[in-house]
């Protein structure tokens, strides 16, 4: 069922506030959000279909989606986070581009080829069980589709790591690599481009007619 995000106006700016402020101290401190997913997004286009995304977080993604004027669906375990992330587009008046669902990228409730592009940006290091996110973003994805993998490279994680030291918190690391990822694909028959750069490493999956 669409998770309706609880929208409360007067933290619509607050929203807005706390995104640019965390944009602004990565970028300071060397990644730059924002011109990373520009640039891989780029990658992807022409983007033809429906988008799922897979894991809203906080919201980076999504806001460059709404604001490129494209519709998707959006998914996440983390309530909150989706209801941040929907205040924020609330702010810039894209909120209608968005569906919001609260489930798990392990056992996502979407029909067989539902969707002709998949992408999970800074998602995989907060996920146990990858295979079965390979295995669920395949099934849901339509023949010819595409789906976009990125995360955090050794620099972007070393990044990561010290800002959230200087708050007195920590981050998950992946738990698999590219290499995992390019040999899910390989199996698969996707056609497959590496790019990496910008504190991140990128691989974009077009599937084939047919896979094993």
């Amino acid at each position: 069922m669409e998770y309706i995000p609880e929208i409360i106006e007067k933290e619509a700016e607050g929203a807005y506030r706390h995104f640019e402020e965390r944009l602004s101290l990565f970028r300071k401190k060397g990644l730059d959000f924002e011109a990373y997913r520009t640039f891989i997004i780029g990658k992807l286009s022409p983007i033809i279909g429906n988008i799922l995304e897979i894991g809203t977080g906080t919201g980076y993604t999504a806001l460059l989606l709404a604001k490129a004027g494209y519709k998707f669906t959006s998914i996440d375990t983390d309530k909150e986070a989706i209801n941040t992330t929907a205040r924020r587009l609330s702010y810039d008046k894209v909120l209608e581009k968005a569906k919001f669902y609260i489930m798990d990228a392990e056992n996502l409730k979407f029909e067989n080829a539902e969707f002709d592009n998949v992408i999970a940006i800074n998602v995989l290091h907060h996920v146990s069980g990858i295979d079965k996110l390979l295995v669920e973003a395949d099934r849901v994805l339509s023949t010819a589709g595409k789906v976009l993998i990125s995360d955090f490279n050794e620099e972007g994680r070393k990044i990561i790591d010290a800002v959230h030291n200087e708050e007195g918190r920590s981050h998950d690391h992946p738990i698999a690599d590219y290499k995992t990822i390019r040999s899910f694909f390989d199996r698969k028959g996707y056609k497959v481009e590496e790019f990496e750069g910008m504190g991140h490493w990128t691989m974009i999956g077009e599937k084939g007619e047919t896979d094993d």
